[in-house]
């Protein structure tokens, strides 16, 4: 195997090209990626010296794989206080308010919520073991995601309803809409029948370890990984075709462009990539609806007031919001200066600036948009995941994006795939 090539950009793409180049050193890659930038839903973005993280926003002590990599490449990484110091809001009062010492945090929901933190811990244990177990059979033997996700006993939690597997729990109804829901929805833009694994991911991720981000922004974790494979970058070029050969040789199309590779690693969801397979036969799947986010940075003066907050209060890091908050998912506050603040607000609608009237005293301004028109999968309770392996030395990381969708479980299944190409070799 002498050539390969990786479709997508992200950091599933470019972590591939990283596994690649240490596991096959000799071989020579290329990603194709269809926008201007390397990266995919992972975006940071500078305002007037601050970075703001638009699209992935954290990452946490657990994720092996990420981890792995930070450390690696020896990034700086820094840890993010505002995930502990956080208020969730109704839409028209703080039903509850976090202290940074997470043992009162605890306290105060373990009055409020009786025994439902117990039971919940006791479901994000298992699937921390649960996950630990997949590191160790990928090691082992690494090949189809669904099969990996079944033999860890993670399978059970995708095929059914986050608020299902709770409330089967002993959890309440009230700990699920007021605590557990606005958590997930500073991940994902939260639909009624969210499925367990996608869930619960986004809990273990908040309330496990500590978060992190990078000090430099999130997005030099992929571009800092495509450099360090010594990969050729093809921005702008989308993927129009693969074709196999007779000589069991793939031939990829990206516009007027033909090249042919030995392999392929597709890291980009074929929902909607819209690539003609020609001479491949794999098994086909429903694909899921993509949710739109919208993240808007706006700059004024706080005002505390507008979340039931006193004047003097020092507001919270980030508020999260339940159901009857819509359309606003979440707001994260930081100061500039000692009157002045940025605040990133996200929707999964865009927001007119009447919606913003009241968190601010007196005019904000606008000074960032962002619109993610496929931001991540609906993540509705599915009993199949796609294949993996689409042919002989084909393989499709985002086979796992139907179940759940991270940093971690992106840059996960690239070290699985490219592992598997491996084995071929054997």
């Amino acid at each position: 195997m002498s050539k390969l090539a990786i479709i997508g950009g992200g950091i599933g793409g470019c972590s591939a090209a990283y596994f690649a180049r240490k596991y096959l050193p000799n071989i020579d890659i290329t990603i194709y990626e269809a926008q201007s930038r390397l990266g995919g839903r992972v975006l940071t973005q500078n305002v007037s010296g601050t970075d703001f993280e638009l699209g992935a926003a954290f990452f946490n002590g657990t994720n092996k794989t990420i981890m792995g990599l930070v450390n690696a490449e020896h990034l700086k990484f820094k840890r993010l206080e505002e995930r502990t110091d956080f208020a969730i809001w109704n839409g028209s009062k703080l039903v509850f308010r976090s202290s940074k010492q997470p043992a009162v945090t605890n306290a105060r929901l373990l009055a409020k919520y009786k025994f439902s933190l117990a039971r919940a811990f006791l479901l994000l244990r298992e699937a921390k073991t649960q996950f630990v177990k997949m590191y160790y059979d990928e090691q082992e033997s690494p090949g189809e995601i669904g099969e990996l996700l079944a033999s860890a006993g993670l399978d059970k939690w995708y095929t059914k309803r986050l608020d299902e597997i709770l409330l089967e729990a002993g959890v309440s109804q009230s700990f699920v809409e007021e605590i557990v829901a606005p958590i997930a929805r500073t991940i994902y833009t939260q639909n009624a029948d969210l499925g367990g694994l996608a869930g619960i991911i986004s809990l273990v991720g908040v309330y496990s370890n500590a978060t992190y981000s990078l000090a430099e922004g999130n997005s030099s974790l992929p571009t800092s990984l495509a450099e360090a494979s010594n990969a050729k970058v093809k921005l702008r070029q989308r993927v129009d075709g693969i074709e196999k050969t007779l000589q069991d040789i793939y031939r990829i199309s990206a516009g007027e462009d033909a090249v042919q590779f030995d392999a392929i690693l597709i890291a980009a969801p074929l929902d909607f990539a819209g690539i003609k397979f020609d001479g491949l036969q794999f098994s086909s799947w429903v694909p899921q609806p993509y949710q739109r986010i919208f993240r808007r940075i706006a700059r004024g003066v706080f005002n505390p007031g507008y979340f039931g907050l006193k004047n003097s209060a020092t507001p919270p890091g980030i508020v999260l919001t339940t159901k009857g908050a819509d359309p606003i998912t979440q707001c994260s506050i930081q100061k500039a200066n000692a009157t002045e603040s940025f605040v990133t607000v996200s929707s999964p609608e865009p927001l007119n600036d009447e919606a913003l009237t009241g968190i601010f005293k007196g005019d904000s301004q606008t000074v960032w948009n962002h619109n993610w028109s496929a931001a991540y999968p609906a993540f509705k309770p599915i009993t199949k995941l796609p294949p993996t392996k689409l042919d002989k030395n084909v393989i499709y990381l985002n086979s796992i994006e139907p179940s759940v969708s991270s940093m971690e479980t992106a840059a996960f299944s690239a070290l699985n795939a490219v592992r598997m190409l491996l084995s071929e070799l054997k």
